[in-house]
């Protein structure tokens, strides 16, 4: 006895079926954040003790936002350059699209103690490239203890996950590259410089969004390799909450509003860019 599915549901249908997981992130996520907002208003609206005015009096604070932006726009930047350059060879090379798929998604995840780990043994102060290049008489162009080697962190997850998210479009446009490419007598490389990365553009906007937000949030990958030295605003946040003598809940929320803040802008952006340039002249195929 074979079972039909129907092929898509109507609007109060999926509603109804994404109930479930809305009230969980309503439980888990933005109640106890609303929680924490609501303490944070009325403390600087009725009390001497108001976290703006700690945030605002310590630069340290700034700092760490201003290293959360540049690591993370870098990482991206980078990731989605590396990653476009495999998505493309992987859709010239299809049969090793299976392999690649499977190791990108154990890169994507490849974060937090393992991968600190990793560069420790590679890039520390008795690592096996440090000490080859120190050999060499060539010293390590980064340092992995400082935002340098939490750079080099970054990209290690995220251009694995950039190659992932952007595999499907590449393979989407590919098809029709190479056709015009066959019927021109021009080589398809050509036709990715003029034609497909800018119809691939409306994809590297979203994906580069997803990245951003992606690498301004964690926490376990530079907390493992510098701990609470890291100074991006995961740890700060984490270490402000840690439960000894000096932590202070309410920056730390102020601290995490400003983060929900900006992740929900470069999202929003990104989603909003991406789908003006599929429905402008520079989005259609």
């Amino acid at each position: 006895m074979k079972l039909s599915l129907p092929l898509s549901l109507s609007s109060r249908a999926a509603w109804l079926v994404a109930l479930p997981l809305l009230a969980l992130i309503a439980l888990a996520v933005l109640l106890p954040f609303g929680w924490r907002s609501h303490d944070l208003l009325i403390s600087c609206l009725h009390g001497p003790d108001c976290a703006v005015q700690d945030l605002l009096a310590d630069s340290y604070y700034a700092q760490a936002l201003w290293n959360t932006v540049w690591i993370s726009g870098a990482s991206t930047l980078i990731a989605l350059f590396i990653g476009v350059g495999a998505a493309i060879a992987l859709a010239e090379l299809p049969r090793w699209q299976g392999l690649c798929s499977m190791l990108c998604s154990l890169g994507a995840n490849f974060s937090g103690v393992p991968l600190a780990v990793a560069l420790i043994l590679l890039f520390g102060a008795q690592g096996v490239l440090s000490n080859a290049m120190s050999r060499a008489g060539l010293p390590l162009p980064f340092d992995l203890y400082r935002n340098g080697g939490l750079l080099v962190a970054y990209v290690c997850f995220q251009a694995p996950l950039a190659c992932l998210l952007l595999m499907a479009p590449v393979q989407m446009v590919e098809g029709g590259l190479i056709e015009a490419a066959a019927t021109l007598g021009a080589g398809p490389w050509h036709y990715w410089r003029r034609v497909g990365l800018p119809v691939l553009l409306p994809s590297l906007v979203e994906v580069g969004s997803l990245l951003f937000a992606n690498a301004a949030a964690a926490f376990a990958t530079p907390f493992a390799l510098s701990g609470t030295a890291a100074n991006v605003l995961a740890v700060r946040i984490a270490a402000l909450v840690s439960g000894d003598i000096f932590s202070q809940p309410e920056l730390s929320a102020l601290l995490a509003l400003l983060m929900f803040l900006m992740l929900t802008l470069v999202i929003g952006l990104g989603r909003w860019l991406a789908r003006r340039l599929r429905h402008g002249k520079g989005g259609r195929a």
